[in-house]
C-alpha cells in the first residue's frame, strides 16, 4: 500500500484553478461595485483581488515542489540552500517538458563537439532561462543537470543535494534489508560505509573561521563504486582553484580521505581559516582501478575525456588560475587529459606510476609554453617505484621535482604541517618559495621488489581475457598490498633466498585465483613459472641498486 501523501499536488492545482476562475467573477463584482457605490467605497475589495491573484500562483508553486518531492528529497530546501528561487509553480508541466526537451536537444547537437564547445552551448542555454525555469529543471531533472558540465554551479549543487538525499534513502533501505536477511554478507560493511558518507554529505561543512556552509557537489553518481566531485570555497570568486585527481582504490565509501586532503589543502596553516580567494575541487569522476588492474591504462583512457569535459564546464571567475594536482593512477589519467588539450595553469604529479609509455619529457605533454610542471615522489612510494606506465615524472627533463619533507609511502602528500603540503599551497596561490628536492635523482633505495610486482601482474594478465582483468586484479590485491605494506620480504625475494617466500606467494596466488574463479586459466606450473620470472626481475633490480650504492661509496 502506498504511503499517504501529506500534500496532494493535484488538489493544490485544482484549488488554484478554482481561485483563478473565482477571481474573474470577483473582478466583475468590483467593477460593478465601483459603478454603484464609487471607487472609494469599493476599495477594500482590492485586497481580495490581490489575494485571489497571488494565492493561485503560490498554490501552483507548492504543487510543483510537491511533485518533485515525490521523487525523493526536499526540492524547496535544496533550491533555497544555494540561492535559487523556489517559485517554480509558474512553469507549467507543458513548459517543463519543453525545457527538458530543449536541453536534451542542445546536448544531442553537441554530442561530437569539443568539451569546450559543448560546455559553451550549455552555458548559452542556461543564460537564456528565467530564474524559475532554472529552478524547475533543478528540482525536476536533477539527474540531467547535476553533473552537467557547463551548467551553473548553483544548479549543480542543488541538483546533487537532491540526488544525495534520494541515494541515502535507497542505501538505508538496502542496508536494512540486507541486515535482516543476510547479516554476514560482506556487502553490509560496504553499505554501512556508503550510508556514513552520504549522511556526512548532508551535514554542513564548517569552514576554518567557523562558518556553516552546505556542501557543494558538482557531480554525484552512486552507481557501482560511485562518482563524486566537490567544491570547497567560493568558486565564483576564487582567484586560485585546485582540481585534485585521486588514484587507485578510491570510491564513494572511502571518499572521506579525499575530502580530508582537500580540507588540508585549503587551510591556511597560519590562521586555520580557508586560504583567501581560493577554492579546491575534488574530482573522483572516473572508475578508479584496484591494485591488481592498475597496470592497465584502460580506466585512465576512459577517464581522461571526462576530466577534460569537467574542466571545460567549470563556472569560475574569468581571471581564475586553475592548478591540477594529480596523485597515483590519477597522474596517468591527467597526462592523457593534458595531451587532449585540457587547460590548466600549473600541474603537479604526485606518486606517479608513469605518465604513459609515450611521455619521456615535459614537451610530450603538449602543454602551452611556459606552463609550470612539478612532481613529487616521497621515500618509500611503492607505486612510483613500479613505473608501471613509464618513467617517473620526477626524473623527467622540464619537470621540477619538489621536496616532500616528512612524507613517506604513497599517501602522505597532503599531510598537515609538512613541506609537501606547503609546496602544493605555494603552487596553488603563487605566493611563497618552493622547496625543491635536493637528493639523488635516482629511484630511492626501497625500489627492490617493485619489479617483482610489475612483472607478476603483467605476466598473469596475459593469460586471461581482457574482460577478466578486473577479477584478476582483485585476486592479486592481497599480494600487491603485502608488497606495499612490507609484509612480503622484498629483500629476501630480491636475493633469491626465500624458497619459502616463493611457495607462500604461489599458494596465496592459487587461492586467490580459485576464489575469483580464474584458476581455469592457469595451472600451478604456469603460476610457479610466472613467479620465478618475476623474482628474476626483482633480483636484477636488486643487483642494479647494489651497484649504485657501491658507486656512491655507501657499500664496500
Amino acid at each position: 500500500m502506498e504511503p499517504e501523501r501529506l500534500v496532494d499536488p493535484e488538489e493544490l492545482e485544482q484549488l488554484a484553478k478554482l481561485l483563478t476562475d473565482r477571481r474573474q467573477l470577483a473582478e466583475q463584482y468590483y467593477a460593478r461595485a465601483g459603478q454603484l457605490i464609487g471607487q472609494a467605497q469599493a476599495g477594500p475589495m482590492v485586497s481580495v483581488l490581490r489575494w485571489a491573484t497571488d494565492a493561485p500562483a503560490e498554490l501552483l508553486n507548492r504543487a510543483s515542489i510537491a511533485r518533485a518531492a515525490e521523487k525523493g528529497g526536499d526540492p524547496f530546501v535544496a533550491l533555497k540552500a544555494f540561492g535559487l528561487t523556489t517559485s517554480i509553480g509558474s512553469v507549467s508541466a507543458k513548459q517543463g517538458t519543453r525545457l527538458s526537451g530543449d536541453l536534451k536537444a542542445v546536448l544531442e547537437k553537441n554530442k561530437t563537439a569539443t568539451p569546450e564547445e559543448r560546455a559553451a552551448a550549455v552555458r548559452t542555454y542556461f543564460a537564456k532561462l528565467k530564474a524559475d525555469e532554472r529552478s524547475w529543471l533543478t528540482a525536476n531533472q536533477p539527474n540531467l543537470v547535476g553533473g552537467l558540465d557547463g551548467a551553473p554551479s548553483a544548479v549543480r549543487f542543488a541538483a546533487n543535494k537532491l540526488l544525495i538525499e534520494r541515494a541515502l534513502t535507497h542505501e538505508q533501505q538496502e542496508l536494512a534489508h540486507l541486515k535482516a536477511t543476510d547479516p554476514k554478507n560482506p556487502q553490509v560493511a560496504v553499505l554501512e560505509a556508503r550510508v556514513a558518507r552520504l549522511t556526512e554529505f548532508q551535514q554542513p561543512r564548517i569552514t576554518g573561521d567557523g562558518q556553516s556552509k552546505p556542501r557543494q557537489f558538482l557531480l554525484f553518481d552512486p552507481a557501482n563504486d560511485g562518482l563524486v566531485a566537490e567544491a570547497f570555497g567560493d568558486l565564483a570568486k576564487a582567484a586560485h582553484v585546485a582540481v585534485m585527481v585521486p588514484g587507485i582504490t578510491n570510491r564513494l565509501d572511502n571518499y572521506k580521505d579525499i575530502a580530508k586532503d582537500a580540507e588540508e589543502l585549503i587551510k591556511d596553516r597560519r590562521t586555520g581559516k580557508d586560504l583567501a580567494d581560493t577554492a579546491v575541487i575534488t574530482w573522483l569522476g572516473y572508475d578508479t582501478p584496484e591494485f591488481g588492474d592498475s597496470p592497465l591504462p584502460n580506466k585512465a583512457e576512459a577517464g581522461a575525456p571526462e576530466l577534460h569535459s569537467f574542466r571545460a564546464g567549470l563556472e569560475l571567475a574569468k581571471s581564475a588560475k586553475v592548478s591540477l594536482f594529480a596523485h597515483s593512477y590519477g597522474t596517468l589519467l591527467s597526462s592523457k587529459a593534458l595531451q587532449q588539450g585540457t587547460s590548466f595553469n600549473a600541474v603537479v604529479f604526485m606518486g606517479s606510476p608513469g605518465l604513459g609509455s609515450n611521455i619521456e619529457n615535459v614537451a610530450d605533454l603538449k602543454l602551452p609554453s611556459g606552463t609550470p610542471v612539478f612532481a613529487m615522489r616521497a621515500p618509500g612510494d611503492w607505486v612510483s617505484y613500479t613505473q608501471a606506465h613509464g618513467r617517473d615524472p620526477s626524473e623527467m627533463s622540464g619537470i621540477q621535482r619538489l621536496a616532500t619533507g616528512r612524507s613517506s609511502g604513497h599517501s602522505q602528500y597532503y599531510m598537515a604541517d609538512n613541506i609537501a603540503l606547503s609546496n602544493l599551497q605555494t603552487v596553488l596561490v603563487g605566493d611563497g618559495c618552493l622547496q625543491t628536492f635536493t637528493g639523488s635523482p635516482d629511484l630511492d633505495d626501497e625500489k627492490p621488489g617493485a619489479g617483482f610486482a610489475r612483472m607478476l601482474v603483467r605476466e598473469m594478465q596475459s593469460h586471461v581475457p581482457q574482460w577478466k582483468t578486473g577479477e584478476l586484479g582483485a585476486a592479486l590485491d592481497p599480494i600487491i598490498k603485502g608488497l606495499q605494506a612490507g609484509t612480503v620480504d622484498t629483500n629476501a625475494l630480491s636475493l633469491g633466498a626465500a624458497t619459502v617466500g616463493r611457495g607462500t606467494i604461489l599458494a596465496a596466488t592459487m587461492a586467490g585465483l580459485h576464489t575469483a574463479g580464474l584458476d581455469g586459466y592457469f595451472s600451478t606450473q604456469d603460476v610457479a613459472d610466472i613467479i620465478a620470472k618475476s623474482m628474476g626481475e626483482a633480483i636484477k633490480e636488486f643487483g642494479t641498486a647494489v651497484d649504485q650504492e657501491i658507486e656512491r661509496g655507501l657499500l664496500p
